[in-house]
């Protein structure tokens, strides 16, 4: 939906037009552009001749509210607005759909810029103090917007320009300029600009289904989009072939939608899926994927151990195996790993040390000094550096990229790379190592969403991590955005982010409010917490910063909320494998909302588990501290995980 001085005005003269009783006739002098994209919308309908328009429904209602809002002193009147001021846009509408998920709060970034349009104001509240909200006028344009469903038809030219044109993301300067098409493809939903500038595009969701079918079908008439050859398509599928009258047969075969047995070939296909989104509007959520540094030397790691197997069958990637060697190698050669590093001593010891690891970066020589200089009394070096890689290994295990399994011939618990994991490796090897943050990620994966595009600092992760390039997602791009949406995660929080998780509510709470819940020197790390939970599907970050928790983040907050927060890693992978092996060999109480194990079946558990007894017991005891199980059952916390397990992966 778009919403420019020239289609209110538009709008205006159509009501006009109405109240005296006739339909707004299109002169010779006037520009009859904003008609027709105002007729795509939905907002405006042909008459009984091409020159003649009439309001439907929600063109009525959106031309009230502005009057109102005129009225109201909110907004000026449209004669006076710039010719380019976007009064309605797709950023615009993701900036409302951001607040009302927000609980209906705006939060600073977006504020001024929904204000500046008369959708959001201050209140004031006895306990909250002034809030930022969006108004009635606000919420009444999002429900517009969600039920004038827009006409889609699509020209020959048009078609070209779409096939032709960086499907995004992209700043919003590279979009091929080419009259009003632009304009045209936003009065169709088929392309989104970025919170709040419109600095960035994107093809929607529906825009890159569109540009699929243009870019395989053979566009010989002068209309090769529009919905009766979407259901001419539908026809065949319900009643076959014979349905179709000759000429609807004809014009299908011409624009190479099907064949002449009447099979649809793929230009068909990719119809069908542009009729399913235009019907169904049923887009896939916003997921993401995140790797820090030292998740990807690990990778290397685990692979550099697995080829010392092959001469000498006794090494095997043990979390033990695996700290030597990281050992081996001299602290320059992991120049990549200082930031990782500072914020771990950071959340451990303080701003300070986080500073002097800086300066000692260059004077010591490798991670074990290192580990010595932080954490030199009573041979804490050593625990500290376990903890520090048992972490990134869960991290790991959490998305899929690796699998901890007992190793035959030694009984050991070991580390193998996925085919996913293997996957990370091959980029890590061609790209280097590099940060895969979770914003990075979600620049590309919600452009597949009916209205979202990345926020500029987002977009400029993305090309920062080489994830994208000259307007369209590269190799590394799409093999993360697969990722998000096909690895199997497994639900992991480690200690710092218990603490940052406890702060947030289910809604309400932005960005900048979390970091305040924090001491100012801790708002990287918070960050990267966040930017943790995102990936692993807990919360959503909104583009107004909004933060909201998932349906599974919901039930390990739940979950979590009475364990102490000095407990590291209190749910894990492992744990988790754990509470899946004892629930399959006990018995669920459903009015107890717990599930028992007898005595005899704990062997049982362990070997369901694909775990050594050594490793089984370790994972029972912080399962215990935690509150997810007790000496012979499953709690309902631990349940609430294994649920969350569950949602995690649909």
């Amino acid at each position: 939906m778009i919403i420019r001085k020239e289609h209110a005005l538009a709008l205006l003269n159509a009501k006009a037009s109405e109240e005296k009783g006739a339909a707004c006739q299109i002169t010779v002098n006037m520009n009859q552009e904003p008609y027709n994209e105002l007729e795509f919308q939905n907002l405006l309908e042909q008459g009984t001749s091409p020159v003649e328009y009439t309001l439907t429904y929600w063109g009525r209602n959106l031309v009230y509210l502005m009057e109102e809002m005129i009225k109201e002193g909110l907004i000026k009147h449209p004669s006076e607005w710039d010719d380019r001021f976007r009064w309605i846009g797709s950023e615009v509408i993701a900036m409302l759909d951001a607040s009302i998920r927000s609980g209906g709060l705006t939060g600073e970034e977006v504020f001024p810029y929904l204000k500046e349009r008369g959708f959001a104001q201050e209140t004031h509240e006895e306990k909250k103090g002034w809030i930022k909200e969006i108004n009635k006028y606000g919420k009444a344009v999002y429900e517009i917007y969600q039920n004038a469903k827009p006409r889609l038809e699509i020209s020959k030219d048009l078609a070209n320009y779409i096939a032709s044109m960086p499907v995004g993301p992209a700043e919003t300067k590279m979009l091929p300029e080419h009259g009003r098409f632009p304009i045209l493809l936003e009065s169709m939903r088929l392309i989104s600009f970025s919170v709040p500038k419109s600095d960035v595009y994107t093809l929607s969701g529906l825009g890159q289904a569109v540009q699929k079918v243009v870019q395989t079908m053979t566009p010989s008439l002068e209309t090769v989009i529009n919905e009766d050859y979407m259901y001419s398509l539908v026809k065949i599928l319900d009643h076959g072939i014979e349905s179709l009258s000759t000429q609807e047969r004809e014009v299908l075969e011409e624009l190479s939608f099907i064949n002449d047995k009447g099979d649809i070939l793929p230009a068909g296909e990719a119809l069908l899926e542009v009729y399913h989104l235009l019907k169904e509007r049923s887009y896939r959520p916003v997921k993401t994927f995140n790797l820090e540094t030292l998740d990807e030397e690990l990778l290397i790691g685990i692979e550099k151990v697995w080829e010392k197997n092959k001469e000498n069958p006794e090494i095997v990637p043990t979390t033990e195996e695996i700290i030597h060697y990281l050992m081996e190698k001299p602290l320059k050669e992991y120049k990549h790993l200082i930031s990782f590093y500072g914020r771990m001593i950071n959340q451990a010891l303080g701003y300070q040390k986080k500073e002097e690891l800086k300066k000692k970066w260059a004077e010591l020589f490798t991670i074990e000094e290192l580990f010595k200089h932080f954490w030199e009394k009573g041979n804490q070096w050593y625990e500290k550096l376990y903890d520090t890689v048992q972490e990134s290994l869960y991290s790991l295990e959490a998305f899929g990229l690796i699998k901890a399994e007992i190793e035959e011939k030694t009984g050991k618990t070991v580390y193998k790379l996925t085919e996913n994991g293997k996957k990370v490796l091959k980029d890590i090897k061609e790209k280097g190592v590099r940060e895969i943050t979770a914003t990075g990620v979600k620049a590309i994966t919600i452009t597949k969403t009916e209205y979202g595009a990345p926020n500029y600092s987002w977009y400029q992760e993305a090309v920062n991590e080489h994830l994208v390039g000259g307007g369209y997602p590269t190799k590394s791009g799409l093999l993360y955005e697969y990722l998000a949406y096909n690895t199997e995660r497994i639900p992991h929080v480690s200690r710092f982010e218990l603490m940052v998780l406890h702060k947030i509510p289910e809604y309400g709470m932005f960005l900048e409010e979390l970091f305040k819940e924090f001491d100012e020197t801790l708002k990287e790390e918070v960050q990267y917490a966040v930017n943790k939970l995102e990936a692993r599907n807990i919360l959503d970050v909104l583009p107004n910063d909004g933060i909201v928790l998932t349906e599974a983040g919901k039930l390990i907050k739940k979950a979590l909320a009475g364990v102490p927060e000095g407990i590291a890693n209190p749910i894990n992978p492992i744990i988790v494998r754990v509470l899946k092996a004892i629930k399959e060999v006990g018995n669920l109480y459903v009015k107890e909302k717990r599930v028992r194990i007898l005595p005899k079946n704990w062997e049982e558990a362990i070997r369901k588990s694909g775990l050594d007894k050594e490793t089984f017991e370790k994972e029972i005891a912080v399962a215990r501290l935690a509150g997810f199980i007790g000496k012979t059952s499953i709690h309902e916390s631990g349940l609430d995980v294994l649920k969350a397990y569950e949602l995690i992966n649909q």
